[in-house]
């Protein structure tokens, strides 16, 4: 069975940019909207979040795991015990 609907044209750009993102097809997208309907803006988010965490990656705003490992090891002799 093949049905077909017609979309607004924001939806449909905003389908095509997450399916392009996601390498899911529009139909598979569309599916899952149907079921939940907070799904394109959940695509949306987390797109712009993997976005941002690769430009800080690029940008070099990133810290090493020693330096991670430091940071934990500041905040650990510093808690309070009781």
């Amino acid at each position: 069975m093949s049905n077909i609907i017609t979309l607004p044209q924001t939806i449909f750009k905003r389908l095509e940019k997450i399916s392009a993102d996601t390498r899911r097809t529009p139909q598979t997208i569309i599916k899952q909207a149907i079921t939940d309907p907070d799904r394109l803006e959940y695509e949306e988010w987390k797109l712009e979040q993997i976005n941002a965490r690769l430009a800080d990656i690029k940008a070099e705003r990133v810290y090493s795991t020693d330096e991670v490992y430091k940071k934990l090891a500041v905040r650990s002799s510093n808690k309070v015990t009781h």
